[in-house]
């Protein structure tokens, strides 16, 4: 009997020893992420600058900055992910069955679809408009069918993929190692609205974050806030679409 325990307690030592060493996102990965992102912004600043010599109309412009940033994003995650070794595991992307969070994706979005209509009519009271030189203006006025299906790749598909994986995997994954979940999400949910370099848009894109941060922590899988992300987007994309005509 003895020897049978030892064997059992010999067999479980090594899955014990590999769930203690699985990789956790720590302070590191947290300022490697942060600091990519202030690099890569330095650049495409610089980038932008310099195509605007070249490049004179406003809406090209937006949306050749609109993809380098996306595909910036996309080769920082890249980059990151061989140099420290993560699985995509790692970063939350994990099988999750999309039977159990379709209820909880609709309900979620009506609660910051009201939050959002709010917030707009609480700014419409103070006598608020959003200016006429925003960026969404001009990626939507005149748009035509390729502009629609250039916003649609971006902030549909694009988009939710990279954010997702650097805002809720890379940056809610590695501060939620040491400041907890709340606050974590709330850095992560900051950093993603503060970099859409909308003054108006800040609150409506924080309160976004802190969902999607919340889709995460409950399924323990990127998937969620993925489709969240692509189904937020896809609305707003098509409901701008009709306004500009």
């Amino acid at each position: 009997m003895e020897y049978n325990n030892e064997a059992k307690m010999e067999d479980q030592q090594p899955e014990t020893r590999l769930t203690q060493t699985k990789p956790v996102l720590n302070w590191v990965d947290l300022g490697l992420t942060v600091g990519g992102i202030v690099l890569l912004y330095i650049l495409l600043i610089i980038g932008t600058v310099m195509l605007a010599g070249i490049i004179h109309t406003e809406k090209t412009l937006v949306y050749i900055n609109g993809f380098c940033t996306q595909a910036a994003f996309i080769l920082l995650i890249l980059g990151l992910k061989i140099i420290r070794k993560w699985s995509w595991q790692d970063l939350g992307w994990r099988s999750v069955s999309f039977k159990k969070i379709w209820a909880q994706i609709l309900r979620l979005y009506f609660l910051t679809l009201g939050i959002n209509y709010a917030y707009a009519f609480y700014l419409l009271q103070r006598g608020f408009t959003p200016p006429s030189t925003d960026v969404y203006t001009v990626l939507f006025e005149n748009a035509g069918l390729l502009g629609f299906i250039l916003n649609l790749i971006l902030a549909v598909i694009i988009a939710p993929v990279a954010e997702e994986t650097l805002f809720r995997g890379l940056i809610y994954g590695s501060s939620r190692t040491y400041f907890g979940k709340w606050t974590a999400a709330a850095i992560s949910s900051a950093l993603f609205s503060a970099l859409h370099f909308q003054l108006y848009g800040f609150f409506p894109r924080f309160i976004l974050g802190l969902v999607l941060a919340y889709l995460y922590e409950r399924n323990q899988s990127l998937l969620p806030a993925m489709v969240f992300h692509a189904l937020n987007n896809s609305i707003a994309v098509t409901l701008l679409a009709g306004i500009a005509g």
